[in-house]
């Protein structure tokens, strides 16, 4: 008899926010985007570059409505993110969520003016079942329950989910579906069809991710920078593999895969492109908030900023909220489709942490919340300079 593992729990990541510019208003609509983006294997000529008259903001719909992304990580609720929503243990059942901590820090995120909140589904494998071999088995059934009940608690605070399937692969106990077919079809068949299957028709989730960082699960120096991981056509194949089971299961879901280590390059260089995603997501970080516009990575779909904040790793709420107002300001004014910013915790020792030790706000809530109430302004005149 095949043993099974029950590798528990959720952890929240982020949340985020969406602009208005021209074109269309869906992300399937590629008015405004070069016909030819820049080949995986091919460099982009200057033929077949953006003009500046074609280009300007692409938005994502929230509610049906194409809305700027102005967002943070919420990493977690309970103070044990590899267990957020699923068991403590395998042998167990009690779990860390906590329905009451859940609406708090929903509400409170809320009020920043925060539309979108980032999830990732399976960090370190939390969820998950597994055999004796690795094999994905199934879903843990009280990680379905607590990440439905999130799912409805963020309807109520008129909140949208943008849903990360996978943290790393790479040196999991888990058998590694992108290098290995096998592995592939089984989570795809028993854990990621019937997460899909639950969401479907739930308008409140925006868009599902593949892989956070995919860069995370790659070797070489475009990469994890190591000589372990899987190359870059595996990795392309399983996020194409995802995407397709993913738009069979739910075809309006918007799909995506975050490029995490190396800032924009890769996706510059094309390889997250004709993978059938309907959106790009990039992380960086600088402490002026700089950014290339959207024109220089030669897309052909909207793209958002997956996470940014400021490069040092001082703790400093001057410089964070500094660092922060200026990523969200450039997103706007470079033709992003948003950015998330931040983390809402209280570690201390994070840069990145929204709140302090004891829970408090940082400077940067309060200058997000005036962000956000500023936005209709900003993208009337980010619009009419284009």
């Amino acid at each position: 008899m095949k043993s099974t593992k029950t590798y528990a729990g959720i952890a929240i990541l982020s949340s985020g926010f969406l602009l208005t510019g021209c074109g269309g208003s869906q992300a399937t609509d590629m008015t405004g985007y070069a016909s030819q983006p820049n080949s995986f294997n091919q460099p982009l000529s200057t033929a077949t570059s953006m003009s500046a008259s074609t280009l300007g903001a692409k938005l994502l719909p929230i509610q049906g409505k194409p809305t700027f992304i102005a967002g943070t990580e919420l990493s977690s609720v309970s103070g044990t993110p590899d267990h957020e929503f699923g068991r403590a243990s395998a042998s167990s059942t009690d779990s860390a969520y906590s329905p009451k901590g859940v609406t708090s820090a929903l509400q409170d995120v809320a009020g920043f003016g925060v539309n979108v909140v980032r999830l990732t589904a399976f960090k370190h494998l939390d969820g998950l079942k597994l055999d004796a071999n690795g094999v994905v088995t199934g879903l843990d059934d009280v990680f379905v329950k607590n990440l439905t009940d999130l799912v409805g608690k963020a309807e109520s605070s008129k909140l949208q989910i943008y849903l990360t399937l996978s943290s790393p692969w790479q040196g999991s106990p888990a058998k590694n579906p992108i290098t290995d077919t096998a592995a592939r079809t089984a989570f795809l068949k028993n854990a990621v069809s019937p997460l899909m299957a639950k969401l479907r028709g739930r308008a409140s989730v925006m868009a599902v991710g593949i892989l956070g960082q995919v860069e995370a699960e790659v070797a070489g120096k475009d990469g994890n920078g190591t000589d372990k991981g899987a190359t870059w056509e595996q990795a392309r194949d399983y996020i194409k593999s995802c995407t397709d089971f993913i738009k069979s299961v739910d075809s309006s879901r918007l799909v995506t895969a975050g490029s995490g280590l190396h800032g924009a390059q890769n996706l510059k260089a094309g390889k997250l492109s004709r993978l059938g995603l309907d959106f790009y997501d990039f992380q960086t970080y600088d402490d002026s908030g700089l950014l290339p516009s959207v024109k220089e990575l030669r897309v052909d779909r909207p793209v958002i900023l997956g996470a940014c904040g400021p490069k040092s790793t001082k703790v400093d709420g001057d410089l964070q909220a500094k660092a922060d107002v200026a990523f969200l300001t450039n997103a706007v004014q470079q033709g992003y489709a948003g950015a998330f910013v931040g983390d809402y915790s209280k570690d201390s020792a994070n840069p990145m942490a929204l709140l302090d030790k004891d829970g408090k706000h940082r400077p940067v809530c309060a200058q997000l919340q005036t962000f956000v109430a500023n936005l209709p302004m900003m993208s009337s005149a980010s619009t009419s300079s284009k």
